[in-house]
């Protein structure tokens, strides 16, 4: 009877033991199947030159695909072009002033043409607009020689840039007598940089 009593009691324990191994084995093998799988193997790679070149460079113009504006971003801003240049009696001059000059109170690019890079309209006095042009160009490192008032009440400054060859000719005048509206001519020198 003890023996029977063993039996019974071990052989479930055998079975239960041997379905736990069971399923063990087979999710070891299935691991072991998915462990062992060989990636695929990358395609042979092509001789390089020392600089690598984006994919659009190498279409053809006529290949490269056209972009579309995205809806609400930005529009691309186009590089900054350099003026051209004048000879005038001051010398040689860029046709424009660059966005590093000096704002003078009330300033304004005038309508009228000049042969001046610009001619600006100006807010108050020669003599207090020549000494604020002055202190600002000395703030950015010029040379400022201003002059005394003309009989007609405008007042000629001139600068020399911190770069060699760099110079500017300004003259500031008043629209009429008692004014506090005037106008400045300022040549700016090719020899000055422009960013």
């Amino acid at each position: 009877m003890p023996r029977d009593y063993d039996a019974a009691v071990t052989k479930p324990r055998r079975l239960a033991a041997t379905a736990f191994l069971s399923s063990l084995v087979v999710t070891l093998a299935c691991l072991a199947v998915a462990c062992s799988a060989t990636p695929p193997t990358p395609a042979p790679s092509i001789a390089r030159s020392a600089a690598p070149r984006s994919p659009a460079a190498t279409l053809t113009p006529s290949r490269r695909p056209s972009l579309s504006p995205v809806p609400g971003a930005p529009s691309p801003t186009p590089a900054p072009t350099r003026p051209g240049t004048t000879k005038t009696e001051f010398g040689v001059i860029w046709d424009a002033l660059p966005p590093s000059w000096p704002r003078l109170p009330g300033q304004s690019q005038s309508e009228v043409g000049s042969d001046a890079s610009e001619m600006l309209v100006v807010k108050g006095k020669p003599v207090a607009l020549a000494r604020l042009l002055e202190m600002a160009l000395e703030a950015k490192g010029w040379s400022v020689d201003v002059g005394s008032p003309l009989e007609d009440g405008s007042v000629v400054l001139d600068a020399t840039g911190p770069t060699k060859g760099c110079k500017a000719h300004v003259v500031i005048g008043e629209n009429s007598p008692g004014s506090n509206d005037g106008t400045a001519l300022v040549y700016y020198g090719a020899g000055c940089p422009f960013p």
